[in-house]
């Protein structure tokens, strides 16, 4: 900007331009006019003296017209001062100046004088006039015998018109720079200032700062646009204010599905936990009637009592679990081992999967760093996408859970570097998801289970999270049939290894 000049000076110097401009073709019109009028008194001063020196001369006789003029041509220089006789031509003389012979040529014919101006190439300009005298008077159709010609030079005319610029310019010049300064001065109190006004009000409004107002003490343009903007930033504050009334409804409504879609997944995992704590409890029996017939035996009384020992700890740990996952928590924004929350699902399912003769392949990258997120929040996305692919295969089939990093460059950003991102991908085998139904699995309430196997927020829950967590969920069909869910969560940048990644592109609709 400090190069720049700016809308006052700009408006200023051009409106000064335009006046200046205005007034110099003025100028310069007002000097042509000037030029023709000293011409025409110029040239009618010529014709005085040429009518005054014909009326003089004639009649002139045939027999002695050169010797008459030429007795007269001291008399004839003293009465045409200034101008200066140029020119004696009796007929039928032969001319051999090209000037004079058109000259006298158009005096013969209009019988009067006749003069012109010539502004000849390498000379000063002149005036020069042919004066025609006759044997007789025109009305009884007198003869022309002889033409006198005198000239005088024009310069007097180009020195006042040059004077009289030389006595305007300075005005021109100074009225000029008076009306650019006083154009200056208007500009900047009566537009500058209120639009650097405007423009600080629209810069505060930029930065989130609506309470900027702008009093409309004028009835022109400028004042409209300060009360438009008024009436915007108003605007804008109410929207603001309705948004975040609607914002605080929605996180709270999102709260309350995911709290709701929790228990119910606790519902859906209560038959595993029931398996899960069945197998200890069944060694913990064992180990205590063990222990009842060998009492004696202190080396299988320890033995025994450490193993009990260990069975009550590992139901004590899946216990604390399931109340870690089903209270209602605010998100705690820590690192999250991706890797380590996987595991820990899968082991949640781990009896449905048995249940359902699902086999499972893992394929879990070692280089994943743990990510900035909520893992309990993490964990319930896990499971709601375990559980989906569950579903999708009631009668046994395979699940694939492959956990790496990758470069991506997220939706609506095509034109941004690519980022490096955490992708959880968790392919099943059983019949996909449609085409057509891809962009409504996330709606909540929507589903295709049966009656009693799904809520329908699962998944929209989990793209919620994934959601709040910058990340975005992607769904497509593996080349052997089944459905496959992406989460792409974003991971803190590792310079060492991002030079080894691959930019991955979107999944299209048949991946």
């Amino acid at each position: 900007m400090g190069g720049k000049v700016k809308l006052g000076p700009r408006l200023a110097l051009i409106t000064t331009l335009l006046m200046g401009a205005t007034l110099g073709i003025s100028v310069w019109s007002f000097m042509r006019l000037r030029r023709v009028d000293l011409e025409t008194d110029f040239k009618e001063h010529a014709q005085q003296v040429g009518r005054a020196l014909q009326a003089a001369m004639e009649p002139v006789s045939a027999e002695e017209v050169r010797e008459d003029l030429q007795a007269r041509k001291e008399t004839l220089l003293t009465a045409l001062s200034p101008f200066s006789l140029d020119l004696v031509w009796v007929a039928p003389e032969k001319l051999v100046d090209e000037g004079w012979s058109q000259l006298v040529e158009a005096a013969q014919i209009d019988e009067a004088p006749v003069g012109w101006f010539f502004s000849p190439a390498g000379r000063p300009a002149f005036f020069a006039m042919a004066v025609p005298l006759r044997d007789g008077p025109k009305s009884e159709a007198g003869k022309v015998l002889a033409v006198l010609g005198f000239r005088r030079s024009t310069a007097g005319i180009e020195a006042s018109v040059w004077a009289s610029l030389k006595k305007v310019l300075p005005w021109l010049i100074l009225g000029v720079g008076g009306f650019g300064a006083m154009m200056l001065g208007l500009l900047r109190g009566g537009v500058v200032r209120p639009l650097r006004r405007l423009n600080d009000a629209i810069e505060g409004v930029a930065q989130g700062d609506l309470s900027r107002a702008l009093l409309p003490q004028r009835d022109d343009e400028i004042g409209v646009l300060a009360g438009r903007f008024n009436a915007m930033t108003d605007s804008l504050r109410e929207a603001k204010a309705e948004q975040e009334r609607a914002t605080g409804a929605r996180s709270a409504l999102e709260a309350r599905l995911r709290h709701s879609e929790k228990l119910a997944t606790m519902g859906q995992m209560a038959a595993q936990i029931a398996h899960e704590l069945g197998t200890p409890l069944s060694v913990i029996g064992g180990r205590a009637r063990g222990m009842a017939k060998k009492a004696g035996d202190p080396n299988e009384v320890l033995k025994n009592a450490e193993i009990i020992t260990g069975q009550v700890e590992r139901i004590t740990r899946i216990i604390r679990q399931m109340l870690n996952f089903s209270r209602k928590s605010r998100p705690t924004l820590t690192e999250v081992d991706v890797p380590a929350v996987v595991s820990e699902s899968l082991i949640f399912v781990d009896e449905a999967l048995l249940r359902h003769s699902i086999h499972t392949v893992l394929e879990l990258d070692e280089r994943v760093p743990p990510i900035p997120g909520d893992p309990a929040e993490i964990q319930q996305v896990c499971l709601n996408l375990l559980n989906n692919a569950i579903h999708a295969m009631p009668t046994g089939g395979q699940l694939t859970v492959r956990l790496n990093r990758t470069l991506r460059r997220k939706e609506g950003l095509e034109l941004a570097a690519p980022t490096e991102y955490l992708v959880l991908e968790i392919c099943d085998s059983g019949h996909g998801v449609p085409p057509e139904l891809r962009e409504r699995v996330f709606e909540p309430f929507f589903t295709t289970k049966d009656t009693g196997q799904g809520t329908g927020l699962g998944l929209a829950v989990s793209l919620g999270i994934v959601k709040d967590h910058d990340g975005w969920i992607e769904v497509g069909d593996p080349p052997d049939g089944g459905a496959t869910f992406r989460v792409y969560l974003p991971l803190v940048a590792d310079p060492s290894g991002v030079s080894e990644l691959a930019v991955v592109a979107p999944m299209s609709k048949d991946q």
